[in-house]
């Protein structure tokens, strides 16, 4: 496996926001890690490789094993070797990641391992991501491309280190519906191309069923069900998997009466004892509130936290 995640526990203030998390990422994979806006899902991906500010947040226990070598151990120097380098972050609303006062080739050029020949390098790269337009514009600044070609920018970056590992934190949320797709396919062709291992941070679902080859969900800091993209698409076995589902809207479908998830996640610091999805769970039973229930096999390659699994899962 080239990274595990094992037991990852993060808190911002005292506050415990990742709460034991188990991820892994095979080689030329991509993984989906799916949750509402404040469930942890950033966090994970920015532990990675530390790059959470220490003044912010702490990261408290695991383990992150990338090619056998746990991160958290690491030295700045060795750290810094990584970073960038083997594993490389595409986040959302690029115009803010990208520097404003360099160029794109400056900032493509920086990313480069290399720097002999560098113009014929960053030429290549412009092209791999689509960027063939700006191919010898060397003086073109971030603010005079679009949207979407600051992420295929951004993309650009990211790959030039010829990474093991891209973490992409909702790459398409700044973009217009028609460029997601875009951006999406481009994601695609460079992994089958250069073999990438990919962490896909997103809120949705319909979009990582599109790619990944298996998902997360995580809720409340925790993992709640996992699995092959197939298993999890067809015969989802957690509620919370259930109501995400339901609510993705259907062309095929469109009288159809959403189920959708009543209520809103917990606040870390309030969190309701027992199983965390419970105030929101249409199948709850008062036995849901005696502990929080671990992640068990459902069956091979799907595992979900629910005590009501056989019940629920139809």
């Amino acid at each position: 496996m080239l990274l595990e995640i094992k037991d990852l526990k993060v808190s911002y203030g005292g506050v415990e926001v990742v709460r034991g998390v188990d991820l892994a990422i095979d080689k030329g994979e991509c993984v989906g890690l799916i949750g509402e806006s404040g469930c942890g899902k950033t966090t994970v991906g920015l532990s990675i490789t530390k790059l959470i500010p220490s003044c912010k947040g702490n990261i408290n226990g695991g383990e992150i094993l990338f090619s056998a070598r746990d991160i958290l151990k690491l030295d700045p120097e060795e750290l810094r070797k990584i970073r960038g380098h083997e594993i490389s972050y595409v986040f959302q609303e690029p115009f803010s990641s990208l520097n404003p006062v360099f160029t794109i080739y400056e900032q493509i050029r920086e990313a480069l391992e290399e720097k002999d020949n560098s113009d014929a390098r960053v030429a290549e790269i412009l092209k791999s991501v689509g960027l063939e337009k700006i191919i010898g514009r060397k003086n073109m600044y971030p603010h005079e491309l679009s949207g979407g070609m600051q992420q295929r920018a951004m993309i650009g970056m990211a790959i030039a280190s010829k990474p093991s590992i891209v973490v992409l934190d909702e790459p398409t949320t700044a973009l217009d519906v028609t460029v997601q797709r875009q951006i999406l396919d481009l994601i695609m062709e460079l992994k089958e191309k250069m073999g990438l291992a990919i962490l896909f941070i997103s809120h949705d679902l319909r979009m990582v069923f599109n790619i990944a080859d298996r998902i997360s969900i995580m809720y409340a800091g925790k993992i709640m069900e996992s699995g092959l993209k197939e298993k999890i698409a067809s015969r989802p076995a957690h509620p919370y998997t259930m109501g995400l589902i339901d609510s993705i809207p259907s062309l095929e479908h469109r009288k159809r009466t959403f189920n959708a998830i009543g209520g809103k996640a917990p606040l870390f610091s309030d969190l309701p004892r027992g199983c965390k999805f419970y105030p929101r769970c249409r199948f709850r039973i008062d036995k849901c509130l005696e502990k929080e229930p671990e992640l068990e096999n459902v069956s091979s390659g799907q595992a979900s936290r629910c005590i009501r699994v056989r019940d629920v899962v139809h």
